[in-house]
């Protein structure tokens, strides 16, 4: 690699990686709620996996990567249940109660608890204070949203339980996901190829969503997925998945690491606009505020890690 990497590749190219880690993967959330209007929760999410991940894992093939050993597919099968069964279960199940834009929101604390829990549990550096304070102001955001939001569902038709229970879930589904990314770069037997591993953990989760669909009967409901939903998930598999992830990956080979983490505060607000614009979601004042507060504590939260 050169001493100035972003001059290897196009500024077109790079344009256009941006723009699919910022605005396509900030529409996977609506594309999910879209997908799951007619298509079962569990089959959905196998088709969407099984299909990324065994295209990425051909790909990464083809571009020289080694077949997968005996311990780089354990790893991929521990990291992969937590990161794509465990993670996508709990948050495709709050999905069917909460708005694509409050499951962002709430997804979007990932980089709080990626320090948290390399601390905790994988022996990384102790969180800096400032660290802390970010932290603790992108909960209270996640508090007044909860609340707020969850005050107001009973006037809209909903369950106020249901909300606070439905976010709790995508909150414990951003535990599993960071655990299982973690897990996956930490370890030694991990394989090196990064597009492969994850194409790996994919396959992984995937599969277990297809056995678990499978013991439901849902394969015998395919037929009832309408075509909305089906384009939702071809949406979701080539560019939701393989397309922005490619990109992700060639933006942290050429590309300062804190320019390309600046996708976790964009996404929340593009899936609050697609949601608003696209959805008839609404945008009240207790979404303002906590992505107000909760993007600023993802700004401190990468701009101390520089």
């Amino acid at each position: 690699m050169t001493d100035n990497p972003e001059k290897t590749v196009p500024k077109t190219t790079i344009a256009a990686c941006y723009f699919a880690i910022y605005i396509i993967w900030g529409s996977t959330y609506l594309a999910m709620s879209i997908s799951f209007k007619t298509a079962p929760i569990l089959l959905a999410n196998a088709i969407r996996f099984l299909s990324a991940g065994t295209i990425l894992s051909l790909l990464a093939h083809w571009n020289g990567a080694a077949k997968p050993t005996r311990a780089n597919m354990s790893v991929a099968a521990h990291s992969g249940v937590l990161a794509f069964f465990a993670a996508y279960v709990l948050l495709s199940w709050a999905q069917k109660t909460l708005p694509s834009s409050t499951a962002a929101l709430l997804v979007s604390l990932e980089p709080a608890w990626f320090v948290l829990f390399d601390w905790i549990f994988f022996g990384g550096p102790k969180p800096h204070r400032v660290v802390v304070a970010a932290q603790a102001v992108g909960m209270i955001g996640c508090v007044i949203l909860v609340i707020g939001e969850g005050a107001a569902a009973p006037a809209a038709g909903g369950s106020a339980a249901a909300y606070v229970i439905s976010s709790a879930a995508v909150v414990i589904s951003s535990f599993s996901w960071v655990c299982g990314a973690l897990l996956s770069s930490k370890s030694r037997n991990a394989h090196p190829s990064t597009a492969m591993a994850s194409g790996l953990q994919m396959m992984c989760g995937g599969a277990v969503f297809a056995v678990i669909s499978a013991s439901f009967g849902d394969f015998s409901r395919i037929g009832d997925i309408s075509g909305e939903s089906w384009f939702a998930l071809f949406y979701l598999v080539v560019f939701g998945s393989i397309v922005t992830y490619s990109a992700y990956v060639l933006l942290l080979r050429t590309q300062p690491a804190s320019k390309v983490s600046t996708h976790s505060f964009v996404n929340p607000i593009v899936a609050l606009v697609l949601g608003a614009a696209m959805a008839d979601e609404r945008i009240t004042k207790f979404t303002v505020i906590a992505a107000a507060l909760i993007v600023s504590s993802i700004v401190m939260i990468i701009r101390h890690r520089r």
